[in-house]
């Protein structure tokens, strides 16, 4: 007797990414620093998926693009500040910090274009 196709296990999930129109704004364009006080990148969007719900920040480095969830952020002023140090990320100059941020202010004008 044929089976019926046995549905994923895994439902589907939507995902979304959010940006501020001004860099840097209350998250986006924030200069990020890990618990090793290197500063390590630069907020580039914040990802949201669901279900299940999960929040995680989008940090753009030298040649790197890596996410972290939410809840591995200390406190957010300034800058905003891991609670654990991130060995995939080269230290930043604030040259490199200043060409993170226009480069995301680009890509956010792009998708508003």
């Amino acid at each position: 007797m044929p089976r019926k196709n046995e549905k994923s296990s895994e439902s589907a999930s939507m995902m979304a990414e959010l940006y501020e129109l001004s860099i840097p704004g209350q998250l986006i364009g924030k200069e990020v620093i890990d618990a090793s006080a290197r500063k390590i990148g630069v907020v580039r969007n914040v990802k949201l998926t669901f279900p299940p719900a999960k929040i995680n920040v989008i940090i753009k480095g030298l040649d790197v693009e890596f996410q972290i969830p939410m809840d591995s952020i200390s406190t957010v002023g300034g800058v905003v500040q891991l609670k654990e140090a991130i060995k995939q990320a080269e230290e930043l100059e604030i040259r490199d910090v200043a060409r993170l941020r226009e480069e995301i202010a680009k890509e956010i004008s792009a998708y508003l274009s």
